[in-house]
C-alpha cells in the first residue's frame, strides 16, 4: 500500500544481447531506466545507429499520419478506440508488417499527390479571384484592353470610391471643358442606401493622363489593378475563367479521391507501424542510456521490490551471461515513486498524480484523500437519479468494453465509486432528478420523505453546518498526518509547534462553541475551553522559538495567533458543498417545472415535455458532475493537501510498449 518499495538494478550483459535485453526489460513494462551521470556519455555505435534508423522511420510515419489521416475514414468510432476496441498484434507481426512495407514509396506516391494538389489549388485559388475581379468589372462595356493596353492615343483606369464621392468626382471632370471633352466617366450602377463602394471606370486621352490621376486621386478614387491577361470584355474573360474554375474544381476532386484511396490503403498500416516504430524508439533510447566496455554493457534501471524475481527469471532465460544484481535505494538517492495501492483505492491514484507525485520515502496522500473526495463528490452532485444513471452508463462500459486500458478503467471507476455516495446522499436528501418524485409521482412522496435525514430546500443551515462540520474534521486530519509525519522523522518540538497546536486551538474553539449554542453536553464547553487555551499558549511560545528578543517573541506570538484567521477562511470554503448540492437540486427543479409547463401543449405536450425532461437532466448530469469533480479536488489540493503535502517526487517511468493504435502484444 502506499508508495511502493523500489530496488535499484544493475543488469551486465554481453553486446550481442542487448536487443533482446530491451526487449525483455520493455515487456515487462515495470522497468525504469535509470540514466548515465556522465555527461559525455554517448550510446553505444550500433545503438546510435538504430536510433537513427528509427528516427527516420518515424518521419516517415508522422508525415503520413498527419497528411493521409483528414482524408481517412476511421471504422473504429474515437470513443471507442479511447476504451480500448483496438486491433492485437504481437511485436514478431509488427516486425514482419515493417519488412514488407516500403514506407518511403507511400510517402513519395502522397508527396506528389499533395504537391500536385498544391498546385491545382494555388491556380485554382487565382482563377477564383479572377472571376471575382471580373464580375466587378462587368459594368465597363469596352474591351479591358482599354484599360490594360490602350490605344496609341487613348487609355484608362478602373477605381473605386465611396458614394458620397461620386458626385464630386463628376463635378471635378465637369469643370474643366478639356477633361469633359477627352474624357468618359463610367459609374458602376449602386445602391445608394447600402454600398459600401462604387467602382468607376475612366477613359482618358494620353495627354492629360497626369492631370487626370490627379483629379481622381483628390476626389477618394482608389485605383484598382487590372491583370494585362485581360484583354476581351469582362463577360468574355469571366466565361475563359469560368471554365477554368470547373475544370480546376474536378481536377481537385479527383486528386481528394486519389488521396482517400491512399488513406484508405494506407492508414491501418501508418497506425500500426506507428506503435512498432515508437515502441523501438523507447526501447533503444532507454538502451542508449546504458554504459559500456568493449564488450559488455551495463543497464541500470529501478523496478518494483515485488517483481524483481518474475523479471530477473525473465532476463536470465535470455542468457546464461547475464548477471543481475538488486540492491535496495541508498540514503542519498531519491528513486522515482509508484503509488501501489489496492483496488479501492486505486482509481484516486490520479488525484494525486494531477496534483504531484509523493516522494519515494514521503507519505501517500491518496488512501487519506479518498474516503473524503468520496463524500464530497456525493454530497455535491447529491442526487440519486443522477447516480444511477452514472452508475448504469458504467456498468454499460464495462460490459461493452473488454479491453479497456487500467488507467482509462481506473479514471472511469472513480466515477462509478463516487455513484455510490452520489445515491447515498440523494436518498437522505430526497432528490431524485431533482424533484420528479414529487412533481410527477406523488404516490411515492412518502417512501422519498421516510428516508430523508436532511433538507437542504427547507433547511439549508443544516447542510450547512454538516458541511463545515467535515471542513474542521478533513483539516484536523492533514494537520495529525503533518504531526505524524515530522514525528516519525524526530521532529517531535516541531510536531506539536506546527501542527498539534493548531489542532488543539481549532478543535476547542469549536467545541467552546458548539457547547455554548446547546448541541453538545456542557461539560464539553470546560474541555474545549482548555483545548484552545493549551493551543494558543503552545502556538505563542513557539512562533518565539529561537528569537532572543523578548520583544520580538511576543510580536511573533501574537503574529502565529492571528493565522487562525485562515482556518476560519479555509473551514468556510467547505460551504461550496452546500452551494453545489443546492445548485443540483435547483436544477433539477427547474427542468422538471419546464417539463410540466410543457406537458400543458395541446397535441404534443407529453412529447414534448418527455425532450425537456430528458435532454434537461442529461445536460444537468453532465455540468454537475465537472463541478462535483472540480471542486472537491479544490478542497483536497488547497486546504488539506496544504497541512501536510508537498508532493515533489518523480513518478515512475516505466519502459513500456506504445500502444496509440492497436494493442501490442509481447
Amino acid at each position: 500500500m502506499g508508495v511502493a518499495r523500489l530496488k535499484k538494478a544493475e543488469l551486465y550483459y554481453h553486446k550481442s544481447v542487448h536487443e533482446q535485453v530491451a526487449a525483455a526489460l520493455q515487456e515487462t513494462g515495470a522497468c525504469q531506466i535509470i540514466s548515465t551521470s556522465e555527461e559525455n556519455h554517448r550510446p553505444p555505435a550500433d545503438v546510435d545507429a538504430l536510433i537513427s534508423g528509427i528516427d527516420e522511420k518515424l518521419a516517415d510515419v508522422r508525415y503520413l499520419t498527419r497528411t493521409l489521416t483528414p482524408h481517412y475514414v476511421d471504422p473504429v468510432p474515437a470513443l471507442d478506440r479511447m476504451l480500448g476496441d483496438r486491433p492485437d498484434v504481437t511485436m514478431s507481426e509488427l516486425q514482419e508488417l515493417a519488412s514488407t512495407t516500403d514506407l518511403k514509396a507511400v510517402c513519395d506516391k502522397t508527396r506528389a499527390v499533395e504537391h500536385e494538389t498544391g498546385e491545382v489549388r494555388l491556380k485554382l485559388s487565382e482563377a477564383r479571384l479572377n472571376t471575382s475581379i471580373l464580375s466587378s468589372l462587368e459594368f465597363f462595356p469596352y474591351p479591358l484592353s482599354v484599360i490594360t493596353e490602350g490605344t496609341k492615343t487613348l487609355t484608362g483606369l478602373i477605381g473605386t470610391l465611396k458614394p458620397g464621392s461620386v458626385s464630386g468626382l463628376k463635378a471635378a471632370l465637369g469643370d474643366l471643358s478639356k477633361y469633359a471633352q477627352d474624357s468618359e466617366l463610367i459609374i458602376a450602377p449602386y445602391d445608394e442606401k447600402n454600398a459600401q463602394e462604387v467602382y468607376a471606370a475612366l477613359i482618358y486621352s494620353r495627354s492629360i493622363e497626369a492631370e487626370i490621376k490627379e483629379v481622381c486621386a483628390k476626389n477618394g478614387l482608389s485605383f484598382v489593378e487590372v491583370p494585362a491577361s485581360f484583354t476581351g470584355t469582362a463577360d468574355e474573360e469571366k466565361e475563359k475563367f469560368t471554365g477554368a474554375v470547373s475544370e480546376l474544381e474536378a481536377k481537385e476532386a479527383q486528386l481528394a479521391a486519389k488521396m482517400s484511396e491512399l488513406a484508405e490503403q494506407n492508414v491501418p498500416t501508418v497506425q500500426k507501424l506507428s506503435d512498432y516504430y515508437n515502441s523501438l524508439a523507447t526501447r533503444y533510447n532507454g538502451t542508449a542510456m546504458s554504459e559500456e566496455t568493449d564488450s559488455v554493457m551495463l543497464t541500470k534501471f529501478w523496478l518494483p521490490a515485488e517483481k524483481s524475481d518474475d523479471i530477473r527469471q525473465k532476463i536470465e532465460a535470455i542468457s546464461p551471461e547475464i548477471e543481475l544484481t538488486l540492491n535496495d535505494p541508498a540514503a542519498d538517492e531519491e528513486p522515482p515513486s509508484l503509488l501501489n495501492n489496492g483496488d479501492m483505492v486505486r482509481p484516486f491514484n490520479i488525484l494525486t498524480e494531477l496534483y504531484s507525485s509523493p516522494k519515494y520515502r514521503g507519505i501517500d496522500p491518496t488512501p487519506l484523500l479518498a474516503p473524503f473526495f468520496w463524500i464530497f463528490f456525493g454530497m455535491c452532485l447529491g442526487d440519486a437519479g443522477y447516480a444511477i444513471v452514472v452508475f448504469g452508463t458504467i456498468l454499460y462500459v464495462f460490459r461493452k468494453y473488454k479491453k479497456i486500458s487500467l488507467g482509462v478503467k481506473d479514471f472511469i471507476t472513480l466515477f462509478l465509486f463516487c455513484s455510490v455516495s452520489t445515491f447515498i446522499y440523494g436518498v437522505i436528501s430526497g432528490s431524485f432528478f431533482g424533484n420528479f418524485i414529487d412533481s410527477f409521482v406523488p404516490v411515492l412522496i412518502p417512501l422519498k420523505n421516510s428516508l430523508m435525514l436532511v433538507d437542504p430546500m427547507t433547511n439549508p443551515m443544516q447542510v450547512l453546518g454538516i458541511s463545515l462540520l467535515l471542513g474542521v474534521i478533513h483539516l484536523m486530519f492533514g494537520l495529525l498526518i503533518a504531526a505524524y509525519d515530522k514525528i516519525r522523522h524526530g521532529e517531535f518540538i516541531d510536531a506539536v509547534g506546527n501542527d498539534i497546536s493548531w489542532f488543539l486551538l481549532i478543535v476547542g474553539l469549536c467545541l467552546f462553541g458548539v457547547g455554548l449554542g446547546g448541541m453538545i453536553p456542557p461539560h464539553f464547553v470546560q474541555v474545549g475551553q482548555a483545548m484552545a487555551v493549551l493551543g494558543a499558549v503552545i502556538i505563542f511560545v513557539y512562533a518565539g522559538k529561537g528569537e532572543p528578543n523578548w520583544f520580538k517573541k511576543i510580536i511573533n506570538g501574537f503574529l502565529a495567533l492571528y493565522g487562525s484567521t485562515s482556518y476560519l477562511g479555509d473551514i468556510l470554503s467547505y460551504s461550496r458543498l452546500l452551494a453545489l448540492g443546492f445548485g443540483s437540486a435547483v436544477i433539477g427543479m427547474v427542468i422538471n417545472l419546464l417539463g410540466g409547463l410543457a406537458a400543458d401543449i395541446p397535441y404534443v405536450g407529453w412529447l414534448v415535455a418527455i425532450v425537456v425532461i430528458i435532454g434537461g437532466h442529461i445536460f444537468s448530469i453532465a455540468i454537475n458532475i465537472l463541478g462535483s469533480f472540480v471542486h472537491p479536488l479544490r478542497l483536497q489540493y488547497v486546504e488539506f493537501f496544504g497541512k501536510f503535502y508537498t508532493g515533489g517526487g518523480e513518478p515512475f517511468t516505466p519502459l513500456t510498449l506504445s500502444q496509440e493504435f492497436v494493442n501490442v502484444k509481447a
